[in-house]
C-alpha cells in the first residue's frame, strides 16, 4: 500500500479513532455514517478507506490483537500448559467482551471466506490450537476437545461479558473432566 497524503492520512487516523471511541460506547454495530460524522469526513471518505465494517473493526483492534499474540507467546512458554490455556481462553474472552456486537463479528467473521476480519483473527485460532495442543500433550485438557469448539467456548464466554465465572465453568466443566 502506497503512503497516504497527508490529508488522506489524517482522514484515515480521525475514522479509526471516531470508531473506536464509537465501538468502545455504543458497540460494534454502531452506524458507519454516524462515525464519519464524528470523524468529520463523508461517509463516501470511509468507505474508501474502509469498504465493510469488518475493515474498519479490524483497524481498530491492531493493537489490542497484537496485545493478544503478546500473550499467546508468553503462556506459549509456561512451564504448566493447562495454567497457560486456562489464562489464554480467559484473556481471550474478556478481549472479546470489550466491545458489544464484537463477539457476534468475529463468530460471523468466521464464516465469511472474504472478511477482514476473520483473517485478522486466525493468529488467535492458532493461539488457541497450539496453546489446546500442549495441554493435551501434558494430560492438562482433554484430547476429544477440538481447538476450533474452544474458540467457540470463548465467544460464549465473551458473550456473557468475559466472565470470570463462565471461564470457570467451561474449563472446569469440560477441559478437565474425567473424559482426558
Amino acid at each position: 500500500m502506497s503512503p497516504l497524503r497527508a490529508d488522506a492520512q489524517r482522514n484515515y487516523d480521525a475514522v479509526v479513532s471516531a470508531a473506536r471511541a464509537a465501538f468502545a460506547a455504543n458497540g460494534t454495530q454502531t452506524s458507519l455514517d454516524d462515525i464519519a460524522e464524528q470523524a468529520g469526513v463523508g461517509n463516501a471518505t470511509l468507505y474508501r478507506h474502509f469498504p465493510t465494517r469488518d475493515s474498519l473493526i479490524v483497524e481498530t483492534l491492531r493493537l489490542p490483537l497484537a496485545e493478544l499474540a503478546a500473550v499467546a507467546r508468553e503462556l506459549g512458554a509456561s512451564s504448566d500448559p493447562a495454567a497457560a490455556l486456562r489464562e489464554w481462553i480467559a484473556h481471550l474472552g474478556a478481549a472479546l467482551a470489550d466491545w458489544e456486537g464484537l463477539a457476534d463479528a468475529v463468530a460471523a467473521s468466521l464464516v465469511d471466506e472474504g472478511s477482514a476480519l476473520r483473517l485478522a483473527c486466525q493468529p488467535l485460532q492458532l493461539a488457541t490450537f497450539k496453546l489446546l495442543t500442549r495441554a493435551q500433550d501434558a494430560s492438562g485438557a482433554r484430547r476429544d476437545l477440538a481447538a476450533e469448539e474452544l474458540f467457540d467456548l470463548a465467544l460464549a464466554i465473551a458473550w456473557r461479558g468475559g466472565s470470570e465465572r463462565y471461564v470457570d465453568l467451561v474449563l472446569n466443566g469440560l477441559l478437565w473432566s474425567s473424559a482426558t
